[in-house]
């Protein structure tokens, strides 16, 4: 298993990772939850409490990380909210799109796998839209960087639209009950008024 002494986080901190291959990306990450699942081992030793105050600590640790614009931390909020934490973490899809939103626009390539779904129409836009040789003969793609350079771009534009911002992201509490079914109306519409924008920005 990779150490910390083997990555230098500001490596990450970068306005584009996407030059950063997936194997990295993955492995950076992978430092991240391990110190998790140390702190996981504890559960069964620590009072509830302080297990959780431990985990809440570790927490904004992260958060701190992802605010100063470590993609592999936002990546693994992305993460963490997706899954929740049992008797810890609610679950918060919203948050979870949140962070990975701000992820994929940073170049993460592994919070657009997380939010395939999410992503998967805007592919599916692109690649049947007339533009889509200009897209490719202008941006030198291919099938191995076509959907990363996809979600990269929608995302930029769509957090403008949608108002998410990295730092109001990071000031809001850990533990808020937030509305998906909310959030995916708007989502939806806010995609509706990008798609054709991510066409005019990329083409």
């Amino acid at each position: 298993m990779a150490s910390n002494k083997e990555f230098n986080p500001l490596d990450f901190r970068e306005a584009d990772i996407s030059f950063v291959d997936y194997e990295t990306q993955v492995l950076f990450f992978n430092v991240i939850k391990e110190e998790f699942t140390t702190l996981n081992m504890q559960e069964e030793i620590l009072p509830v409490n302080i297990f959780a105050q431990k985990y809440g600590e570790k927490l904004m640790q992260i958060v701190e990380m992802a605010a100063g614009g470590i993609v592999p931390a936002q990546d693994y909020l992305c993460y963490i909210y997706k899954r929740g934490i049992d008797k810890i973490l609610p679950r918060n899809l919203v948050r979870a799109h949140y962070w990975g939103s701000i992820a994929c626009a940073n170049g993460s390539k592994l919070s657009m796998e997380r939010l395939r779904l999410f992503y998967e129409p805007v592919f599916d836009y692109v690649l049947q839209s007339e533009k889509v040789e200009e897209i490719v003969t202008k941006n030198e793609l291919n099938q191995d960087n076509i959907a990363e350079f996809i979600a990269q771009n929608f995302s930029i534009l769509f957090n403008q639209e949608m108002k998410i911002e990295l730092l109001d992201t990071a000031k809001k509490p850990l533990y808020e009950d937030e509305n998906f079914v909310k959030f995916s109306h708007d989502a939806e519409i806010a995609k509706k008024k990008v798609l054709p924008r991510l066409l005019e920005l990329i083409a």
